[in-house]
């Protein structure tokens, strides 16, 4: 393991909590409360470039904080994984993830494959990359999510893509299957923050909640389902899974936001189109449902019928 230093300054404008290993957690919400607690009774957190070791330490106004952090290694060797590339550019490669793929591994100890390791195994450019754990990732979806990815070939094009996501330049439309009858149309304005009771949850009554915004359209009504289409304004940890379940039609499938369903084995959630300008070109790409979801559809439709 290697020492990686990171400065963080508090603003007690934000809402972010003031004591220290809960304000560490809220900014990098990665790792969890217990491992920031660790590093700083082991020296490794200064405040104003003093050394604390203090975990309820509270804050000031513009302290500035840093953290080394104990960085694991991460299985980053070539490997065969399952993807599709739908289109490959010089500087970036569109990809159709499977659902069941995680993007790359996290602080959680998960050593099974990931994009990553399928990236570096497909492509010799992503051996290049100083960030050896995420290399040209500029955006993920959720492990059990499939569709569009969207993936940078070479550190300058990751800074790009990467700002052009912060800008909110790329527009992103998901198909979702839900629980219930939403308004036909809608907008769910609610900001998420990391859950105060169960930390690997977001919530839209966490804490440091950052302001988080959904549109939908319903495209077809089922029997007691609904299919659909979702456009992210705003890019948060979970954000349709929580904010749908927050208004009380949480995704088919859902086993974190709500409750695992017979017929289908994941979330009903997939990344359907993408569409961004990019050095004076339009993009734009469209993805078809994934074998599962097309399934899924498949017996609500017969249910519904069933029920007329």
């Amino acid at each position: 393991m290697k020492n990686e230093p990171i400065t963080l300054v508090f603003n007690a404008s934000d809402e972010q909590p003031s004591r220290l290993d809960r304000f560490l957690f809220s900014a990098l919400p990665t790792y969890s409360r217990t491992y920031f607690h660790d590093l700083i009774e082991r020296g490794l957190v200064k405040v104003n470039s003093r050394q604390v070791t203090k975990p309820s330490l509270t804050l000031k106004h513009n302290d500035s904080i840093t953290v080394e952090l104990l960085i694991k290694s991460y299985n980053v060797e070539p490997f065969a994984v399952d993807f599709k590339v739908l289109d490959t550019q010089d500087d970036f490669i569109v990809i159709d993830k499977p659902a069941g793929l995680v993007v790359h591994q996290a602080h959680t100890g998960d050593t099974a494959p990931s994009l990553v390791n399928g990236l570096l195994y497909h492509f010799k450019e992503f051996t290049a990359f100083d960030d050896a754990q995420r290399p040209g990732i500029v955006h993920r979806i959720d492990k059990d999510t499939s569709g569009l990815l969207l993936v940078a070939r070479h550190h300058i094009a990751q800074k790009e893509l990467s700002a052009l996501f912060k800008q909110r330049a790329i527009k992103k439309t998901y198909l979702a299957v839900v629980h219930g009858h939403p308004n036909q149309q809608g907008t769910i304005d609610l900001p998420i923050g990391r859950s105060f009771k169960e930390r690997h949850k977001m919530s839209h009554a966490g804490f440091c909640s950052r302001s988080a915004h959904t549109e939908y359209t319903v495209l077809a009504r089922y029997a007691d389902t609904a299919l659909v289409a979702v456009n992210l304004i705003t890019g948060r940890t979970h954000q349709i899974r929580v904010h749908f379940a927050a208004i009380g039609h949480p995704l088919v499938g859902d086993k974190t936001y709500g409750k695992p369903s017979p017929l289908i084995n994941r979330q009903a959630l997939h990344a359907w189109k993408m569409a961004f300008e990019y050095k004076g070109k339009m993009h734009t790409y469209h993805n078809i449902l994934p074998a599962d979801m097309k399934q899924l559809l498949s017996q609500l439709n017969t249910k519904n019928d069933s029920e007329k």
